[in-house]
C-alpha cells in the first residue's frame, strides 16, 4: 500500500500557491484563498488519489496554475474548491453563504462541466458541448479552472486504467486543447497536446523523444552561442551602422531566451509538413522580446541586416493576429556556424498574451472590470451564443460548433452539398479518400468552385469539390507531403506497399523460373501442379509471406535465396552440383576476358549461365507509380537497347542491367547473375555520353550539331574546352538515344565530318572503362 504523504507536504504545496498569488501582486488580499484551503481539507479528508498522495494534492496543483496564469483570488479559491462539491456533502448553497455567488457559481460550473461525458454519437456529443457553452458563457473562468484541472489529470494519467487513458487524451487532444488554444494559453495547449500524444501514440511519442534527447545532448553550447548571435544585434550604439546595417541604438532592453519544441509539436512537423527533424535547429524557437510595437519591426531590421533570412519563411502575425489574438513576427535566419534559428519577434505585451492569453489582457485593466463575463470580448465564443440557441439539429450544432471553435479545421462541400471536415491545410487527395478509397486511388485532378485546381490546392472553407478520376491514375509517393488526413496517408501507404510487393513477385519469379529452367525444369508446371505452394511452407517464412506470391516476395526481397528454394523444389543430383560448383570456381579464377573493344568484359551469357533469358522490354524498366522498375538500367553505364547486357540480383532492389565489361557489375555478379537479353526491337530513351576530339576550327560544332539532329538524337548537355594551346578541343556531348544502332550511325556521321579526330561513347568513372565504338 503506497505511503500517505505527510501533512507538511500538503502544507507545502499551498504556500506555493499564495507564492504565486503574491508574485503577480504583493499586496493582494489572500484571505479568501486560506478560507478555501482550510474547507478544502476538510471536504477531501482521507481521500487518496489512484497514485496514493492525498487527494488535496490535486487541488492545490490546480489552484497553483491557476495563480501561475495570473488569474484572481477567487479563481485560485475555486480552484481549491473545484471538487469539493462532487466529492463531498459541500454544497454550492454552503460555498454560496461563505464566499459568495461569484465564487460559488465558477465551483458550480466546473462540477457540471466535469459530469459532461465524452460520448461518441452526435447527438451526444452535441448535448455536450451545449452545456459547455452555457458553462462557458456564464463564466468564462469556469473554463480555465477546468482547463487547469484537466491539465493536472493528464499530468497523472499514468496511474489510469489504459482504455480511460485513452478516451481521456482523446477528449483532451479534441475539446480542451483546442479550447486552450482559442483562449491564447498556448504552454497549456501544447503540454495537454503532448500529454494526450504519450498515450494516444506511445509508440510514436517514445520514438521521437528518443530522437530528441539524442539530439538535445550537449547541445547548450549551440544553443547559447545562438542566443548570443542575437542578443549582439541588439546591443547599443548608432541607429545604423557603418557598414548599413541597421543598427538597434537606444530603443531599450531586448530580452533573447529559447524554448524548446515538445514530441507533439515535432510529430506534426514530420507528418503532416514532411520536415525531417534531424539537426537542433528543429528542435529550438528562440523568443526576441521588443519593448513595443515599433521595436518589433526594428528588431526583425536588425536581425535581417546581419543575417541571411530565408526566403517565405517571414509572417507577420502582429499587422494580422491569429484569431486567439497571438500576435509575434515570425522569420528563420541562418547564423555565422549556417545553422537555421527560428526565431519569433513580440512586444512585452505580446509575449505575456502568447504565454497566457486572454488572462494576459485582463492584466492591468481596472480592479472592477467583469471578468466574469470576458467572454464577451471573445468574439468566436459570442457568435457561438448567438445562434446556438436556435440550432435545434443535433447534426448541424456539432459541424456548427466545429466549423466555429476549431479554426485548425475547415468544412468542404460535395457537389451534391454533403458536408466534409479537415484539418487545415488538406487537399483534394484528402477529399477524394474521404468520399471513397477507389476514388482517391484514382484522383488525377479536382474542380473546386467549378475551376481547375492541382491535387496540392489546400482546401478553403466553403469550398465545393469535385474529384476527377482516370483509370490508369495511381497514388504517388510525393502525395504523403501532400495530404493530411490519417486514412488518406493509411490508404497510400497501403497502395505503395501493394505496388512493391507486385514488383518484387515479378522479379522473384523471373529469377525463379530462370534457375528452374537451368535444371530443365518448368516453373509453370510446377505452378500448375501445386509443388511450388506445397514447397514453400517447408522454407519457414513469415506469415506474410507464404504460398506462391510470398515465395516470389521472399526471393525478392533476399529473405531467401533462389538457389534453396530451387533446392527445396527440384534437387538435382550430385554431379550437377559440383558441375555448378566448378563452373562458379572457374568465373572467380578466370575474372574477366578481353572484348572486341579492348575493354574488359565478362563471360557471355552461354557461358555463364543456362536456361531462358530475362527479357528486358519496355514495361519491365518503367517505374509504375510510386513502384521502381523491375529491371533497372544501372546508371554508371547506362545500356541502350543492342548493348551486350550483365545482370546481377540486388535483393529488396531488384535486377540491375549493366553493360558487360562494367567493373560494377563484375564486383556484384558472382553468386548472383542474372541472364539478360533484350526485347527485339526495343526501343527506349537511354542517355549516353560521346566524347569527340577535334581540330579547333570554326563552324565544327554546327556541322556536330546537324549530325546529331539528323539521326533524331537529343543532345542535353554540351561541353566543349580547348586543348593543347587552342589547337584541338575536347567536345563532350551528354544525349538520348533509342537503340544502339542509332548511337553507332551517330557516332559513323560524325567521323566522316572534316576536323573530326576521334568519336567515343564513354562512361562514367565508377565504371571504370570506355568502350571504344566500332
Amino acid at each position: 500500500m503506497a505511503v500517505v504523504a505527510p501533512r507538511d507536504v500538503v502544507r507545502e504545496g499551498f504556500e506555493r500557491v499564495l507564492a504565486a498569488v503574491r508574485a503577480r501582486d504583493p499586496a493582494i488580499e489572500t484571505a479568501a484563498i486560506e478560507r478555501a484551503f482550510e474547507i478544502a481539507c476538510k471536504a477531501h479528508a482521507g481521500q487518496l488519489r489512484r497514485s496514493g498522495e492525498p487527494y488535496l494534492i490535486h487541488p492545490i496543483r490546480v489552484a497553483e496554475t491557476i495563480a501561475t496564469l495570473g488569474l484572481d483570488p477567487v479563481s485560485v479559491a475555486a480552484g481549491l474548491l473545484h471538487d469539493s462539491v462532487e466529492d463531498s456533502e459541500l454544497t454550492v448553497f454552503d460555498l454560496t453563504e461563505i464566499f459568495g455567488a461569484e465564487l460559488a457559481g465558477i465551483v458550480d460550473g466546473v462540477t457540471k462541466l466535469g459530469k459532461v461525458p465524452y460520448l461518441s454519437r452526435q447527438e451526444q456529443q452535441a448535448e455536450s458541448f451545449r452545456k459547455m457553452l452555457l458553462a462557458m458563457s456564464q463564466d468564462i473562468r469556469v473554463l480555465l479552472v477546468k482547463l487547469a484541472d484537466r491539465l493536472d489529470n493528464m499530468r497523472t494519467l499514468g496511474h489510469m486504467p489504459a482504455d480511460k487513458q485513452a478516451r481521456i487524451s482523446r477528449e483532451t487532444m479534441e475539446i480542451f486543447a483546442p479550447l486552450a488554444n482559442r483562449l491564447g494559453i498556448q504552454w497549456i495547449r501544447a503540454e495537454l497536446q503532448d500529454l494526450s500524444f504519450r498515450y494516444l501514440e506511445p509508440a510514436s511519442y517514445e520514438q521521437i523523444r528518443g530522437k530528441m534527447e539524442g539530439l538535445l545532448g550537449g547541445a547548450e553550447t549551440f544553443i547559447e552561442g545562438c542566443a548570443a548571435q542575437l542578443r549582439e544585434a541588439f546591443r547599443g550604439g548608432s541607429g545604423v551602422d557603418a557598414d548599413d546595417e541597421v543598427g538597434w541604438g537606444e530603443r531599450g532592453a531586448v530580452e533573447v531566451r529559447w524554448s524548446r519544441r515538445l514530441p507533439f509539436q515535432i510529430y506534426l512537423m514530420e507528418s503532416e509538413d514532411g520536415h525531417v527533424v534531424d539537426t537542433i535547429s528543429d528542435l529550438v524557437t528562440f523568443q526576441v522580446v521588443a519593448p513595443d510595437r515599433a521595436g518589433c519591426y526594428h528588431a526583425l531590421g536588425c536581425l535581417h541586416s546581419r543575417f541571411k533570412p530565408v526566403p517565405d519563411r517571414v509572417r507577420d502575425y502582429i499587422a494580422v493576429p491569429r484569431p486567439n489574438r497571438y500576435q509575434s513576427l515570425h522569420t528563420t535566419v541562418i547564423n555565422r556556424q549556417g545553422a537555421r534559428v527560428d526565431v519569433q519577434i513580440r512586444s512585452v505585451k505580446m509575449d505575456a498574451v502568447a504565454e497566457r492569453g486572454i488572462v494576459a489582457e485582463w492584466q492591468g485593466q481596472a480592479h472592477d472590470v467583469d471578468r466574469s463575463h470576458g467572454w464577451r470580448s471573445l468574439s468566436w465564443l459570442a457568435e457561438l451564443m448567438d445562434w446556438q440557441v436556435d440550432v435545434q439539429d443535433p447534426h448541424e450544432f456539432i459541424e456548427s460548433v466545429k466549423a466555429d471553435l476549431f479554426a485548425d479545421e475547415v468544412y468542404v462541400f460535395t457537389p451534391r452539398g454533403d458536408v466534409f471536415t479537415f484539418r487545415r491545410g488538406a487537399t483534394p487527395i484528402d477529399f477524394a479518400f474521404a468520399i471513397h478509397t477507389d476514388v482517391g486511388l484514382r484522383a488525377s485532378g479536382a474542380r473546386v468552385n467549378g475551376h481547375l485546381v492541382p491535387l496540392r490546392y489546400q482546401l478553403r472553407q466553403g469550398d465545393t469539390v469535385e474529384i476527377i478520376t482516370t483509370p490508369s491514375a495511381a497514388p504517388r509517393r510525393e502525395w504523403l507531403k501532400m495530404c493530411t488526413t490519417p486514412r488518406a496517408r493509411a490508404k497510400i501507404k497501403q497502395h505503395l506497399r501493394a505496388e512493391e510487393r507486385q514488383r518484387l513477385r515479378a522479379v522473384g519469379h523471373s529469377l525463379l523460373e530462370q534457375e528452374l529452367a537451368a535444371r530443365g525444369r518448368s516453373l509453370a508446371e510446377l505452378e500448375a501442379s501445386g509443388e511450388i505452394s506445397a514447397r514453400a511452407a517447408d522454407l519457414e517464412l513469415a506469415r506474410d509471406l507464404r504460398g506462391e506470391d510470398g515465395l516470389y516476395e521472399a526471393i525478392a526481397a533476399g529473405v531467401v535465396t533462389v538457389q534453396k528454394v530451387v533446392e527445396k523444389i527440384a534437387p538435382g543430383p550430385d554431379a550437377q552440383d559440383d558441375e555448378n560448383l566448378l563452373r562458379r570456381v572457374f568465373r572467380r579464377v578466370s575474372g574477366r576476358r578481353v572484348g572486341r573493344n579492348g575493354a574488359g568484359a565478362s563471360l557471355s551469357p552461354k557461358e555463364g549461365i543456362a536456361g531462358a533469358p530475362i527479357v528486358v522490354n519496355r514495361e519491365r524498366t518503367e517505374s509504375h507509380g510510386a513502384s521502381a522498375a523491375m529491371i533497372q538500367l544501372a546508371p554508371c553505364c547506362s545500356p541502350a537497347p543492342g548493348d551486350p547486357l550483365i545482370g546481377y540480383f540486388s535483393p529488396g532492389t531488384g535486377i540491375v542491367a549493366h553493360v558487360q565489361g562494367c567493373s560494377e557489375a563484375l564486383e556484384a555478379v558472382d553468386e548472383r547473375r542474372v541472364h539478360l537479353a533484350w526485347e527485339e526491337g526495343l526501343e527506349i530513351d537511354c542517355a549516353v555520353t560521346i566524347e569527340v576530339r577535334t581540330a579547333n576550327t570554326v563552324g565544327l560544332l554546327a556541322e556536330m550539331s546537324r549530325a546529331f539532329s539528323y539521326h533524331g538524337v537529343n543532345i542535353k548537355q554540351a561541353n566543349c574546352r580547348a586543348i593543347e594551346g587552342g589547337q584541338r578541343a575536347i567536345n563532350t556531348f551528354q544525349a538520348t538515344i533509342r537503340t544502339l544502332t542509332q548511337l553507332e550511325s551517330l557516332i559513323m556521321t560524325l567521323r566522316e565530318i572534316d576536323g573530326v579526330l576521334a568519336v567515343e561513347r564513354v562512361f562514367t568513372r565508377s565504371s571504370s572503362f570506355g568502350a571504344r565504338s566500332p
